[in-house]
């Protein structure tokens, strides 16, 4: 065997970690926005996005450390694999990214639990769940638990459908 060829197949043999990094990146980019911008807002608000961000920031940081390990050792490369390719895989998360897009631009039309029902549905749906009786339990529950902890219990200020209107009479109106 050649010393090409043997490069080459020692080459495909590494993991490839460009992808691994693409959600660190952005995510730790969020985080630093967040920080900066919330840098106004009340002092509990900066506690809890504080010690979220830190937090996430550490996970970043324990990811991207894996990557230079492996990257050092040799075991890996920064090159993106499959990630380019057209899979079933890659379908699917276009069709998330797709449905939350959706979700993100309707919600105020409507409201959290709606949306939130209705994006559930949808992203079951994409990843093959066809149960009748799963699609609706699951999303019916996220969507009710939603509903109960943030909005009634906590007062939270998400927007509101037609769903958070029609209940807001027998929760006091907290909308």
């Amino acid at each position: 065997m050649s010393v090409d060829v043997s490069r080459t197949l020692k080459q495909r043999r590494k993991a490839q970690l460009g992808a691994d990094l693409i959600i660190p990146v952005l995510a730790a980019g969020f985080t630093l926005y967040y920080l900066i911008s919330s840098f106004n807002l009340v002092w509990e608000a900066r506690a809890n996005g504080t010690v979220v961000g830190v937090t996430l920031l550490v996970l970043i940081a324990i990811q991207v450390a894996r990557v230079v390990v492996q990257l050092r050792n040799g075991t890996g490369s920064l090159g993106f694999g499959d990630f380019a390719q057209w899979t079933p895989a890659q379908g699917q998360r276009l069709m998330l990214i797709a449905a939350l897009i959706v979700f993100v631009m309707t919600i105020p039309w409507l409201g959290t639990t709606l949306g939130l029902f209705a994006v559930m549905l949808a992203a079951m749906w994409i990843l093959g769940v066809r149960s009748p009786a799963t699609l609706l339990g699951v999303a019916v529950g996220v969507s009710a638990t939603v509903y109960i902890v943030f909005i009634v219990l906590l007062g939270a200020r998400f927007p509101a459908g037609p769903i958070e209107n029609g209940l807001a009479p027998l929760f006091g109106g907290g909308i």
